[in-house]
């Protein structure tokens, strides 16, 4: 008569198991960690900068295009970029757009407003658009919805009241959108469609740089101008935008995108250190009771 395995080795096949998933988790939240400091400081470096044009964009942009422009030849001369080609120019729009939009809403609002807002409503989108495709929406992830929610509303500054008329909400909210829009797809990119992470962001950079390009075609002759009068300001910012998102898109193989964009939110504590120490920014007792709300949400989320 055969016998079941023994509960001992049961018990030991299930804590190898656990320890395992708190292995791979914990080192997806710590990837998630250190792009969540790096992203907070760009967001500075860009707040501190104080121009809406989007030709400092492209400065950025044509900056890195070299570097990844020898990556992405390597990549292709050594097998090809399989589904990245397609994904990445999707990624590009996505990109583009949300870059656009931030310009846009550090010249209308703080940092320490549009920062938290904007980090604190994009997972919430994600976990929304997301949920049907992960199980559905847990409990835990429904009772922090309220928290951040009333976090981004009292971190912003606006009242009830007056929600129609603050700047920096509806400033932080573009972002969210855009974020989100971004986090959704590059999710789907690195887990489903298995695309390679340098050259897929390789791709989408250079692709980029081409679309504001042309964007900025009636432009163009001011373009070497800016490049030259702003490159030393571009440089950090160059380094920085990707090497905070590699870090995130490699999370993406570790964990759910809700549960990597959840976590992402709690870097709304770097950016307000940031506005704070680097930018001299107000910060009153209101605001700081939202943040710890958008905080309480991200934890709530996250477990």
């Amino acid at each position: 008569m055969a016998h079941g395995p023994s509960l001992p080795l049961v018990d030991g096949v299930y804590k190898v198991v656990d320890i395992v998933y708190m292995t791979v988790f914990g080192y997806s939240l710590a990837l998630v960690a250190c792009g969540s400091a790096l992203h907070a400081l760009w967001n500075a470096l860009v707040k501190r900068l104080g121009t809406s044009d989007v030709a400092f964009v492209w400065v950025y942009s044509a900056i890195a295009a070299p570097l990844w422009l020898v990556v992405l030849t390597v990549v292709a001369s050594s097998g090809g970029l399989g589904a990245a080609w397609w994904a990445a120019l999707v990624s590009t729009a996505l990109h583009t757009a949300y870059a656009a939009v931030l310009q846009r809403a550090y010249s209308a609002a703080d940092l320490s407003v549009v920062y938290p807002v904007s980090r604190g409503l994009a997972p919430v989108l994600v976990t929304v658009v997301a949920a049907p495709w992960n199980g559905g929406t847990r409990v835990m992830q429904v009772a922090a919805f309220p928290a951040v929610l009333a976090g981004v509303v009292l971190a912003s500054g606006a009242t009830w009241r007056n929600l129609t008329r603050a700047r920096g909400l509806w400033a932080g909210s573009a972002v969210a959108s855009c974020t989100a829009a971004y986090t959704l797809w590059d999710a789907f990119a690195v887990a489903h469609l298995h695309v390679s992470v340098v050259p897929y962001m390789a791709l989408s950079s250079l692709a980029q740089l081409v679309l504001l390009t042309v964007v900025l075609g009636r432009r163009r002759r001011e373009l070497p101008a800016a490049l030259a009068a702003g490159w030393a300001r571009a440089l950090p910012i160059a380094v920085l935008v990707p090497a905070s998102y590699a870090l995130v898109l490699v999370a993406m193989r570790f964990g759910p995108p809700s549960v990597v964009a959840t976590s992402r939110s709690l870097n709304v504590v770097f950016g307000v250190i940031a506005g704070v120490w680097l930018l001299r920014e107000p910060f009153t007792r209101r605001s700081m009771l939202g943040v710890a709300m958008i905080v309480v949400g991200v934890l709530l989320g996250a477990s």
